[in-house]
């Protein structure tokens, strides 16, 4: 599976050694390992100095606007189709505002890409932020190993399986009863 990282700090992040580039590629590669993903080092991308809101550099509106070039090469990655994960640590790395986060859903989604994250790794009840990134990509965050999203596929196939099954016999039971005229 071709995985990537995407990392970005920004000046206006509280705590702003909190959110470091090599704490991030740290947590980011310990949710890769969970999730059995090997990332290159080519497929590090990191942006520094970006706030959330501001677009990847081939979204730009003007030539004079300044965007997130490493967003923007994740991008080019994701459209070449050499990328079917990413992996962040916090969902509002990728992004804050609607503008850019249903750019990347709409992209992600139309390339069947999945972000992969932990739900531990999401404060949603001390960042707004946070939580509006996951509101509004949560159809594409993985927060299951590929082989847990197998496994709770085949569980509830049987489950199913055991449904029709049971519908038949109660069908079957009544019929019964229907012909013994009680």
């Amino acid at each position: 599976m071709k995985a990537c990282i995407y990392a970005r700090t920004s000046r206006h992040d509280k705590g702003h050694h909190k959110f470091s580039i090599e704490r991030q590629e740290e947590a980011a590669r310990a949710i890769a390992a969970k999730h059995g993903l090997t990332v290159a080092y080519e497929h590090v991308f990191t942006d520094t100095d970006y706030a959330g809101e501001v677009p990847p550099t081939c979204w730009a509106y003007t030539d004079d606007q300044d965007g997130r070039p490493a967003l923007s090469a994740l991008i080019e990655a994701v459209e070449e189709e050499r990328i079917e994960r990413v992996i962040v640590r916090k969902m509002d790395r990728l992004g804050t505002t609607s503008e850019v986060l249903n750019g990347l859903l709409e992209l992600f989604a139309a390339h069947n890409v999945f972000i992969v994250a932990t739900p531990e790794a999401t404060s949603l009840q001390e960042d707004p932020t946070e939580a509006f990134a996951v509101s509004v990509l949560h159809p594409r965050i993985q927060y299951d190993t590929d082989d847990e999203r197998r496994r709770k596929a085949q569980l509830k196939q049987k489950k199913v399986e055991e449904i029709s099954r049971l519908k038949l016999k109660i069908d079957r039971l009544e019929s019964e009863i229907a012909e013994l005229g009680i």
